[in-house]
């Protein structure tokens, strides 16, 4: 079996990681939602926007998972913030925010917005690391790449002195009994314009 290799990820790999999630969410319940028939190619766009927004290294975090040498998976996640300064949240659409909304369209975007409330409507109280997008190379699923990457991930949150779990959601019954497998709950179900939401947790084990 071959070596996998969790590391985080720079600019060097974005056509890759591009790929990578495009090929991932392709006729995904929550993109077609956001971006109707134009689904396939608005994914690419939301991509580079991932890939092209600057995180901060103490909020946001892209890992990949490499096998031999190649990269074919990735997460990109936010790490456990105080209270105080989850309410200090810049409101201004910054360049590349505007261009992004360019691209998919006012209605798009407005749908984006809302999946994003209901995220924050949902958050669970307690600090935690929160999978934003995950995603494994379509052609290389099922080999444990999707494993050690929410292993690297616990045990990222095993290790935080302040984090309590790891908090996710997704769309697809198939998700959910794949998650359940690795120790998550279903802390709440809400339904978006006839696109179910599992919220899950998973508690650390320390």
């Amino acid at each position: 079996m071959s070596t996998i290799e969790i590391t985080s990820l720079n600019a060097k790999y974005r056509e890759k990681i591009i790929e990578i999630i495009t090929d991932g969410f392709a006729n995904y319940p929550m993109m077609q939602y956001f971006f109707g028939d134009s689904h396939k190619q608005s994914v690419r766009y939301l991509s580079k926007f991932i890939c092209d927004e600057e995180p901060e290294d103490d909020k946001l975090q892209l890992i990949g998972a490499f096998v031999e040498g190649n990269l074919q998976g990735i997460a990109y996640i936010s790490l456990p913030q105080n209270e105080d300064n989850n309410h200090d949240i810049e409101t201004t659409p910054t360049p590349l925010e505007q261009r992004f909304v360019e691209l998919i369209g006012e209605k798009a975007f407005t749908r984006v917005e809302k999946y994003i409330n209901l995220k924050k409507a949902n958050q669970i109280s307690s600090p935690h690391f929160y999978i934003n997008t995950f995603a494994v190379n379509p052609q290389n699923q099922g080999k444990g790449i999707g494993s050690a990457i929410l292993s690297h991930i616990h045990q990222m949150s095993e290790q935080h002195s302040d984090s309590q779990g790891v908090a996710l959601d997704t769309q697809t019954q198939q998700n959910v009994d794949y998650y359940q497998r690795f120790g998550y709950s279903i802390s709440n179900t809400v339904e978006l314009e006839n696109v179910n939401n599992w919220f899950m947790f998973r508690a650390n084990e320390r």
